[in-house]
């Protein structure tokens, strides 16, 4: 009777820890997923900054902050772009996780589709000279692009949060040196907020070489070549 008992213990101890592995522990492929998408929030961030009147269009803090002051300013005309930025990144948001919620075995195919059509529509607005409206289908994108963050080795990586980011790499040194949290979890969370960065750079160097539209082009086809990947690891997920 206990041996029941204990091989029924067993197997729920067991399911939970293959559980939490499968979440927590995902491999290479997750981790070069978020690599992936960081590296496109960073490059997308500093186009946007450069080339489209500061605005940054994966990282709404520094936005919020523009808001703030452009309300104090009564800059009416900053308020308004900041604050739909915003409000598009938010629906993205949304969208992204409403896909997510009622798609969910094929959710990151669905998103990263909607997300190339978004871009697209920018590289028609700017080829029609609509210059000042590209910032909000990207801004949206960007939003929907967040809902795909992976978690790898304990940390939550793949979003635009460049301070959360910082904030968990001492977070998580701290846990580190108290034996609370393994070295890997800061060192996920540093390799994605230098990812960050490169990509970051990559924008400003492709802008300035190559011009927003090549800039932008460049951005959809990488979206466009993650597709494939993406669709690997969910059949290998779903199998």
């Amino acid at each position: 009777m206990h041996s029941v008992h204990d091989s029924s213990s067993a197997k729920v101890n067991n399911e939970s820890i293959g559980h939490t592995l499968e979440r927590l522990e995902p491999g290479l492929s997750r981790l070069l997923l978020s690599s992936v998408l960081v590296l496109l929030a960073g490059f997308i961030d500093s186009i946007g900054y450069l080339g489209m009147g500061k605005i940054y269009l994966s990282f709404m803090s520094g936005n919020s902050t523009k808001l703030g002051i452009a309300l104090f300013e009564a800059n009416y005309g900053v308020w308004a772009t900041t604050g739909t930025v915003i409000l598009l990144f938010i629906a993205g948001a949304f969208v992204g996780t409403f896909i997510t919620e009622c798609w969910s075995r094929k959710h990151m195919t669905l998103i990263l589709t909607v997300e190339c059509i978004l871009f697209l529509f920018a590289v028609v607005l700017l080829l029609q000279s609509h210059k000042p409206y590209i910032m909000f289908p990207i801004a949206m994108a960007m939003g929907m692009q967040n809902t795909m963050h992976q978690m790898v080795a304990h940390a939550d990586v793949g979003k635009g949060f460049v301070s959360g980011t910082l904030f968990g790499i001492g977070q998580a040194l701290a846990k580190a040196v108290r034996g609370k949290a393994p070295a890997s979890e800061w060192a996920v969370l540093a390799l994605s907020w230098f990812i960050f960065v490169i990509g970051a750079a990559l924008g400003a160097l492709m802008l300035a070489y190559g011009g927003l539209f090549l800039s932008l082009l460049a951005a959809l086809l990488f979206l466009v070549l993650v597709i494939p990947y993406v669709v690997y690891m969910q059949r290998t997920k779903n199998g």
